[in-house]
């Protein structure tokens, strides 16, 4: 990144329903941190900020600020915008009522929402890059979002984080979105990219698709894949196990999770072979 300005920038985002007031004296940050968020991030039009964050150069350390404190003092650059961007997705747990996150992936094909949970290192990242191999949109590796009127998912479409410079999506698929690349000035074997909707994989702010299956991945290297059906009292458990915003709803989330549940198909999927795995979900189809 060049050397910051002196100047401060502002810049107002709507994340979901949550207003976000971003302000820097650091325009190549600035200028990298529109890029990457250019899918997931939408206009303020105007609405008071309900959180606001400072990225501030002061002397050899960039400060990353929420709401006047200071939260990390960063050396490097190229740390920035995932810090902030962590920054965002942990006020969104803390302030978005109007929708249940859940720990999950979500891909859409022809109408048809399908939600992906779990856990950290259970694949969700890379089944949802497998899936949108076979034609399925991108609607979040990360964090679903599930209105808590109408349980419809809507479009989270953080940037995708993949660790090595990999090509895990198809060339005519790849087109369609923007990569870009980092490397650590500390061990250059340290390599990871961010995958960016662009064009026509950019979602409607106001789409919303009902939740056709729920499906519960588990990667476990060299196992046999297989796709089960999963009970509905099981599923509403692992919902509510990965549930990220849930203190903010009188139940928990309970209900939410209850009526998804009884809507929906469930499935657990033990992923040894990301393609035989996709092959099975598509065969859900129809």
């Amino acid at each position: 990144m060049a050397v910051p300005a002196t100047e401060l920038l502002t810049h107002n985002i709507k994340i979901l329903s949550l207003p976000i007031e971003i302000t820097t004296n650091h325009k190549s940050f600035m200028r990298e941190f529109c890029d990457l968020t250019s899918a997931w991030a939408s206009p303020a039009n105007g609405e008071t900020p309900a959180v606001r964050f400072g990225v501030v150069h002061k002397r050899r350390l960039t400060h990353i600020e929420k709401d006047g404190l200071t939260v990390y003092r960063i050396n490097q650059d190229y740390q920035l915008c995932p810090m902030l961007m962590d920054q965002i997705r942990m006020s969104c747990y803390e302030n978005v009522r109007d929708y249940l996150l859940l720990h999950a992936g979500a891909v859409v094909k022809n109408g048809r929402a399908i939600l992906l949970p779990a856990e950290s290192e259970s694949g969700k990242t890379t089944l949802t890059l497998g899936l949108m191999n076979y034609g399925y949109r991108y609607l979040t590796d990360e964090v679903a979002s599930i209105h808590h009127e109408t349980l419809e998912v809507v479009p989270y479409q953080r940037p995708i984080y993949v660790w090595t410079w990999s090509r895990p999506l198809r060339q005519e698929v790849r087109k369609s979105f923007r990569i870009y690349r980092y490397r650590s000035k500390v061990n250059s074997s340290w390599r990871w990219q961010y995958i960016v909707p662009q064009d026509g994989t950019v979602m409607p702010r106001d789409a919303r698709w009902e939740v056709d299956r729920i499906i519960f991945p588990r990667y476990t290297p060299k196992s046999k894949t297989m796709l089960k059906p999963l009970g509905a009292a099981q599923a509403v458990v692992s919902l509510m196990q990965n549930c990220w915003n849930q203190k903010l709803f009188s139940d928990g989330g309970l209900k939410i999770c209850i009526e998804l549940a009884q809507r929906a198909r469930c499935y657990t999927l033990e992923m040894g072979n990301l393609d035989r795995a996709c092959k099975l979900i598509e065969g859900l189809q129809g």
